[in-house]
């Protein structure tokens, strides 16, 4: 990869060459950065400290922005293209103060050291990158690389805004329905949305699986219709979806350590 070097700690390199392997396979320490990954073509997988990660470009444009907070292990473990087209724009963590709202926006954490997001770029972004692979004045591919950095964040706020209406949508079904016995894939059907992918906003936003949400959702709801509405335990299951009381009891027993009336609150004696 051809890498220039810019004032700031700025670098953009370009790729743009058959591969049929790995170009080098020792690992690498890599400096803290946040760096820009743009494959136009051809497929990569790769490790940054314990994570692995791939970059498939072989149906459509795939992108990746990170920001690594400490020192990682880069790894290549596999890289093939015919060609392999990508463009990596990488900088200092500092630059991130002058983005609008000084962070990155809506990023997965990895663990405490490293956040990212792959998303497939926006057509505006994608002819970006093509520009950049084209480019032969050193100037023009600085200006670029700043320009791809600024709409790798535009095309990430977009996508947050619209995922952040497909989960509230999800909720507002699974609050619905509690009543019913309703799966994820009843969820993903009645919003519109593929399991795969609803499955993954709820990991990114909600820190949760989106089954391990239903289940929380439910039994909640059965708390509350046993603590605030007074019903009986075998209405509170039926009210929160659940196929039998005893069902209902095993898992209020597992999320609270009390049986269900325990949960109810205790009259109050006259003296």
């Amino acid at each position: 990869m051809a890498i220039d070097r810019f004032p700031g700690n700025l670098r953009v390199g370009v790729l743009n060459k058959r591969v049929d392997g790995v170009l080098g396979n020792d690992p690498r320490k890599a400096e803290p950065k946040v760096s820009l990954l743009c494959l136009l073509s051809g497929f990569q997988q790769f490790r940054l400290g314990d994570h692995k990660f791939e970059l498939d470009a072989r149906q459509q444009p795939h992108a990746m922005l990170f920001h690594s907070k400490v020192a990682l292990t880069v790894f290549y473990e596999v890289n093939l293209g015919h060609p392999l087209i990508k463009t990596v724009v990488s900088l200092s963590p500092e630059w991130i103060d002058m983005l609008d709202g000084g962070q990155l926006p809506d990023m997965v954490s990895a663990d405490a050291d490293l956040d990212y997001r792959l998303w497939h770029p926006a057509p505006g972004m994608t002819a970006l990158v093509s520009d950049l692979v084209e480019s032969t004045s050193r100037m023009c591919r600085m200006t670029m690389g700043l320009d791809l950095l600024n709409h790798a964040v535009e095309d990430l706020r977009a996508l947050s805004q619209n995922d952040t209406a497909r989960i509230q949508r999800a909720r507002s079904f699974i609050n619905q329905n509690l009543h019913r016995s309703i799966s994820s894939q009843d969820v993903a059907q009645a919003c519109g949305i593929g399991l795969r992918t609803l499955q993954r906003l709820f990991a990114d936003h909600e820190g949760t699986s989106l089954g391990a949400y239903l289940r929380l959702r439910r039994v909640e709801a059965g708390r509350e219709a046993i603590v605030r509405l007074g019903l009986s335990v075998a209405e509170a299951a039926y009210r929160a979806g659940y196929s039998t009381p005893e069902n209902f009891a095993t898992a209020i027993k597992k999320a609270y350590g009390v049986a269900p009336s325990q949960l109810r609150p205790q009259q109050e004696t006259s003296a």
